[in-house]
């Protein structure tokens, strides 16, 4: 665990990113992202290679993907938003992917005894994925009933790293931004945290390289989410604070 000196002070909501960082979906990302390539006659890529282009949502994950090894001298390329390949790409995407959410996705060790631990506190989710694939695969894993609000980013009114998507989640909720801690394993977590004014904790894990995190200086770099919970301990009658 890596942390930076931070002041000591009470935590008033945790927002979590979800691929990466609360849920292992490469697999089955990638799958979808294969099935989408093909449906415009292109063949597979490695799973390790998808997984670099995502993290920004559905439609600039498969720019990304379509536009790899497309340009002359085979030179990757991110296709442009109106490329006629992205309409059947995106319909091959969500069709397989829908059906396929939890193929092969689980929650990494030791989220949901976490999420279990620091239960008194508000929790969401703020994720550039679709909204209702986030939902189902929290469903499905028996994640939802810790987290009051999910918001994807179909469903932001502007998506990490813009702060717009931290506040959407924060919404109806009288939390200072300085008493959130944002939690993600993407520089866009990073950024949005420090947009907000929020405290930003890494997750070393994720699908993001530790040292793109580390440049970022979060307030800590965690190497499993169960060391949320120790850095966080519940006084007695009150709020999470921060442990010394």
């Amino acid at each position: 665990m890596e942390r930076t000196e931070h002041a000591r002070r009470p935590v008033g909501a945790f927002i979590f990113d979800l691929d990466g960082t609360l849920v292992d979906s490469r697999r089955d990302i990638a799958a979808a992202t294969n099935v989408a390539r093909a449906a415009v006659g292109l063949p597979p890529l490695d799973e390790g290679l998808l997984c670099g282009y995502v993290g920004d949502g559905v439609m600039l994950l498969l720019r990304r993907a379509l536009g790899h090894g497309a340009a002359p001298g085979g030179a990757s390329v991110v296709l442009a938003v109106d490329d006629p390949q992205l309409a059947p790409a995106h319909a091959a995407y969500v069709e397989h992917y829908g059906r396929h959410l939890l193929d092969h996705t689980r929650a990494f060790e030791g989220v949901p005894a976490t999420l279990r631990a620091l239960g008194e506190v508000p929790m969401m989710v703020a994720t550039n994925k679709p909204g209702d694939f986030s939902r189902a695969i929290l469903a499905g894993l028996g994640l939802d009933g810790y987290i009051r609000r999910v918001v994807g980013g179909d469903e932001a009114p502007a998506r990490k790293p813009d702060a717009a998507h931290l506040r959407a989640c924060l919404e109806g909720l009288d939390v200072a931004p300085r008493d959130v801690v944002v939690v993600g394993d993407s520089s866009n977590d990073i950024l949005a945290a420090r947009a907000l004014g929020a405290v930003a904790v890494g997750c070393a894990w994720g699908l993001n390289p530790r040292e793109e995190l580390r440049a970022l200086q979060p307030d800590h770099l965690i190497e499993s989410l169960s060391e949320l919970a120790a850095l966080y301990a519940l006084p007695r009658g009150g709020h999470f604070r921060e442990t010394p």
